[in-house]
């Protein structure tokens, strides 16, 4: 489970609405807050949590206001403002992400050791081509 801190700014613009449709417009604000968060991050992947917080914040916002309206409640701003992945996941994408690094660094190592092979190669072929050119390669 990942553990996600937001803030969510809101004020009431009809006091009349807020207490004849709903019995606390704030804890009912609240709870269908964290209903919201739980639904939006729930169709998220970890990666588009990640990185897309700002998209996800304005998302919310958007949900919370349509649904708060009819209660004299305006949403003014949501803010997912921390998100806490537990250690033993952090130390699973730690390893993900090293064991990518070592492929990358074989594949490097790999295309300089054909790179070095090619260069012998031609060296060979050209050392081929002229006689004397092994007698002067020992002489030097």
């Amino acid at each position: 489970t990942v553990t996600v801190d937001a803030v969510l700014y809101f004020r009431i613009f009809q006091p009349i609405l807020s207490v004849t449709n709903v019995t606390d417009a704030g804890h009912s604000t609240w709870l269908l807050a964290q209903t919201t968060l739980r639904n939006v991050l729930g169709t998220k992947s970890l990666q588009e949590l990640l990185s897309q917080r700002e998209q996800i914040s304005q998302e919310m916002q958007n949900i919370l206001d349509e649904a708060t309206d009819p209660w004299g409640v305006r949403v003014e701003r949501v803010e997912v403002k921390d998100v806490r992945l537990p250690k033993q996941l952090q130390r699973a994408m730690a390893a993900e992400a090293e064991a990518a690094r070592e492929a990358r660094a074989k594949v490097i190592a790999a295309e300089g050791e054909q790179n070095a092979s090619r260069g012998l190669k031609e060296a060979a072929n050209i050392m081929n081509r002229s006689k004397g050119a092994m007698q002067l390669r020992y002489l030097q």
